[in-house]
């Protein structure tokens, strides 16, 4: 798959002097929920048996994202996208009429021959465009433009704004239900200062990405990937580490059943259960022992 940040880079590319033409969806997509999903299987089911170039334009949040943008990438180019366009919300964008923005940017620059979006899409300066706006200025242009109804669970559409309120109530068993999996803190391995280890729970530690949402500081059953598709369940605490003098909010995971040097690496752990808040102990012999019972409940 290949990304592209901005729609100049992606009009000075060779994909965009294509001659078949793409199949595209336009939207956030910040945390790939399964409405997302619906969209870009559509997309990427019509440029299979098109020869067209499948096409996930992303417009980019300065904070609050689900997903960081190495998941996302990751899980897009999993699904079988061609060209992930992550385009900054510039001021130039939002000010650009919703005629215009078809014109220039889907027809133009990204020469779409196909468009999926759900019945509730808008663009355009002011949100001006709507889904049946986007058909309508498509058959003008020669593209076509399928309108999905938007999935539903438990009896409600599903959002980004539903996964952020699950995320925020700690509720990881709806979260993923509505992102069709696990939701995921992916980053590189670094060196902590060995606690864990002193105390009998040695600890693996990442840093999630700037701006990504995190659930509520606590302790957290989790399944790991690993280097080779290894997959380890275990414990999961998100937050500062009080007990210890911890600054930095971080991942800090103790892997089940595994005992190998990580440092350096890049791996991924998906939060499956909330087990309790974090908490400041009175000493380390009080947090071993709570680890200890905390590990039994996450086995479970």
């Amino acid at each position: 798959m290949k990304i592209f940040h901005s729609i100049e880079e992606y009009r000075a590319s060779e994909l965009s002097r294509g001659e078949a033409g793409s199949a595209v969806t336009l939207g956030k997509f910040d945390g790939i929920h399964i409405g997302h999903q619906k969209l870009i299987r559509d997309i990427v089911s019509r440029a299979g048996a098109s020869g067209l170039t499948s096409i996930v334009f992303a417009i980019e949040m300065k904070d609050g994202a689900i997903l960081s943008h190495e998941e996302r990438a990751e899980y897009l180019e999993s699904m079988g996208v061609d060209v992930l366009l992550e385009c900054p919300f510039s001021e130039s964008l939002m000010k650009m009429r919703a005629p215009e923005f078809a014109r220039t940017v889907l027809f133009g620059a990204l020469h779409a021959v196909y468009a999926a979006v759900g019945p509730d899409f808008a663009f355009g300066h002011h949100r001006e465009g709507n889904a049946e706006g986007l058909a309508e200025l498509g058959a003008a242009a020669g593209c076509q433009t399928r309108i999905l109804e938007k999935e539903r669970f438990d009896g409600a559409d599903v959002s980004s704004t539903r996964v952020r309120e699950a995320l925020r109530k700690a509720d990881m068993e709806l979260a993923a239900k509505l992102l069709g999996r696990p939701y995921p803190i992916t980053g590189i391995v670094r060196h902590g200062r060995h606690i864990g280890t002193g105390i009998g729970f040695p600890t693996v530690n990442i840093l999630p990405e700037e701006g990504k949402i995190l659930p509520p500081d606590g302790v957290y059953a989790s399944v790991t990937m690993l280097p080779g598709k290894i997959v380890r369940k275990g414990l999961t605490n998100v937050g500062i580490r009080p007990t210890v003098g911890g600054r930095e909010r971080r991942a800090e995971t103790t892997l089940f059943d595994f005992d190998s040097d990580l440092y350096g690496e890049r791996i991924s752990h998906a939060l499956t259960r909330f087990i309790r808040p974090e908490k400041k102990f009175a000493s380390l012999e009080a947090l071993k022992e709570q680890i200890g019972k905390d590990a039994e409940a996450a086995r479970g």
